[in-house]
């Protein structure tokens, strides 16, 4: 089974614990927005496969019908077609009956369009009814980080602790944003999910406990992190961190289609002088950083949270 999902993974760059929960009934159905590489007989090829081997496993593959141009990170603003020669993104929905599938990739493009479909597209993912209560207020959008919420920082901003299992700043195990980074029904998922991993490949379950329990993240956005490996100290508002290995993942560029340019060209900038340093001081307002005792830069924030860093506290 494990390597008919990995192939899956690979030919739709799904998330393999993923596929794993609705192979296993932990969760109904899975639903995600990927890059569409164009509408050619090597796509649809592509795409005839992986509805063989999700068959092969029971359950079933949908594909929405347009793209989406996508605005980052405020979400979908434009629906085109498959052959507009734009680039944009599709849906993928699995799960164990064709009628799920198929509801997962309309929900998940209902949902950006209007926020009143968002619940119960988390109704059909299996998420815990706080996190869909929490996903209510991040849709209320009268007041939040630059008029929109960031999931991320909400997240932070309702917790004290931060539990490894909820570790959604670096390779999150979950596909939802949790009410807080303690919150007992998401932990009870993921601890499902990793006991069915041990079962299927230790290897690439230890793989993941270790991203979520020994990174710190200097985040911004679900799109924008740098991952720190080192001494942490501190706690979510407040932090310093000495660092020896540095892991960026600053994808807005490659994932969104419309960018604010000048906030990519600051994230770049910022890498490099991530690069030059070995230690970092973050505060609620400014981050700071060093090679041994010399400052190499000291940025003053406009927002608490943006960026923050953050590691599992427990």
């Amino acid at each position: 089974m494990i390597k008919t999902l990995f192939e899956i993974s690979e030919l739709t760059d799904l998330s393999t614990q993923e596929l794993v929960a609705v192979t296993h009934d932990i969760k109904p159905a899975m639903a995600a927005l990927r890059n569409f590489e164009g509408y050619s007989l090597e796509f649809i090829n592509k795409m005839n496969k992986v509805s063989r081997l999700c068959k092969s496993l029971d359950l079933s593959f949908a594909v929405s019908n347009c793209k989406f141009i996508v605005n980052s990170p405020r979400g979908i603003f434009k629906m085109i077609s498959l052959k507009d020669k734009r680039e944009g993104k599709i849906v993928y929905g699995i799960a164990k009956n064709k009628e799920d599938a198929v509801e997962a990739v309309n929900l998940y493009y209902k949902k950006m369009k209007d926020s009143k479909d968002s619940r119960a597209f988390g109704k059909l993912m299996g998420y815990p009814d706080c996190c869909l209560d929490f996903g209510d207020y991040l849709c209320n959008s009268d007041k939040g980080n630059f008029g929109f919420k960031n999931p991320g920082l909400e997240s932070i901003k309702n917790s004290k602790e931060f539990a490894w299992q909820l570790n959604v700043f670096t390779y999150p195990m979950i596909s939802h944003f949790p009410c807080s980074l303690t919150c007992r029904k998401s932990i009870e998922y993921v601890d499902k999910l990793f006991k069915c991993l041990d079962s299927l490949d230790i290897d690439y379950s230890d793989k993941y406990r270790r991203y979520l329990k020994e990174p710190a993240s200097l985040y911004w956005t679900c799109a924008d992190m740098i991952l720190l490996y080192g001494d942490f100290k501190g706690d979510l508002s407040n932090s310093e961190m000495a660092y020896t290995k540095i892991e960026p993942m600053l994808t807005s560029e490659e994932f969104y289609q419309e960018n604010d340019q000048n906030f990519i060209n600051s994230l770049k900038s910022i890498l490099e002088k991530v690069k030059e340093g070995n230690r970092i001081r973050m505060t609620e307002e400014y981050f700071e950083i060093f090679n041994g005792t010399k400052s190499i830069i000291r940025v003053e924030k406009q927002n608490p949270y943006i960026p923050v860093l953050v590691k599992p506290t427990k």
